[in-house]
């Protein structure tokens, strides 16, 4: 072995072990952090309705960490192309702030587009509804779905979200606002 051999040899090991040094080093921050939130939640009330409110209780914007991701990996890639509901697709009818679609007996509902999965629970007029975040920001609503799948997983597009018999409500939202499905979303 030569000099710069052992020379370069050396200096990957000491590379290995800063950066388990750096991983370590986050995750003693973030534990402290925490540590000190829950502390500090115990004595005052005030704080801990500030943690339950702005934190618990909201929702995180996933489309912001995708922006992130998409900038630097192509892990979630946006196609304009849009996926049939199921395969026995009868019709459409406009339905509140989205589309009512008949479709056959116990039929698979396929997701648009990926996401992950934000609530899975009764909504007033589409039944049990899952909400997914999309990668591209908007909110997709699948409602009179039996699910298939859990809270927080992570979704594939033309994968299945679950079943619905006969009818199945569909309503897409961008910042909190509904999004007037036209005549390419029924596809």
């Amino acid at each position: 072995m030569t000099y710069d051999e052992y020379k370069n040899n050396k200096n990957k090991k000491r590379s290995g072990k800063k950066y388990f040094k750096n991983a370590l080093n986050k995750l003693f921050t973030v534990i402290i952090f925490s540590m000190l939130i829950i502390i500090t939640s115990n004595y005052s009330p005030k704080f801990k309705s500030f943690i339950v409110n702005k934190v618990l209780n909201s929702t995180m914007d996933f489309s912001f960490v995708n922006k992130i991701i998409n900038k630097t990996t192509s892990i979630f890639k946006n196609n304009i192309e849009t996926l049939p509901v199921s395969k026995e697709l009868k019709s459409t009818i406009k339905y509140k702030d989205g589309v009512k679609y008949l479709i056959g007996e116990d039929e698979e509902i396929l997701v648009k587009d990926s996401g992950i999965v934000t609530f899975i629970g009764e909504k007033d007029g589409y039944n049990n509804t899952i909400i997914v975040q999309q990668s591209n920001g908007y909110y997709a609503w699948y409602g009179n779905i039996k699910e298939s799948i859990k809270l927080y997983d992570y979704v594939e597009k033309g994968s299945i979200l679950g079943t619905a018999s006969d009818e199945y409500y569909y309503v897409l939202l961008k910042d909190d606002k509904p999004i007037d499905i036209n005549e390419n979303w029924n596809s």
